[in-house]
């Protein structure tokens, strides 16, 4: 009779394979990368976002202008919960 072979450390799935799947995990946050960092490719897309930002306005006018429209002639009415709401809200996350 042959006696059953037992799995050294170095055999079987790797640590955090679960389950039976063979995907591994990233202990490394998006995006995965491999090899050195493009740092010239970096600072490209850093120098992207910074115009993207500069360009985009502060206020939009597509969701201010019906509410300035409805406060000037009177027609804007608060809903007492839904500002107690989102109050609170806000309170909370912020403690």
């Amino acid at each position: 009779m042959k006696k059953p072979k037992h799995k050294s450390p170095e055999t079987g799935p790797p640590p955090g394979n679960h389950k039976g799947n063979n995907k591994q995990k990233s202990s490394c946050c998006w995006p995965l990368r491999s090899g050195a960092p493009d740092l010239q490719k970096d600072e490209k897309l850093i120098e992207q976002i910074r115009q993207i930002i500069a360009e985009t306005p502060e206020v939009r006018p597509e969701k201010v202008e019906p509410l300035r429209g409805a406060v000037a002639s009177g027609t804007y009415e608060i809903n007492p919960r839904k500002l107690a709401n989102r109050l609170l809200t806000k309170i909370i996350r912020e403690s």
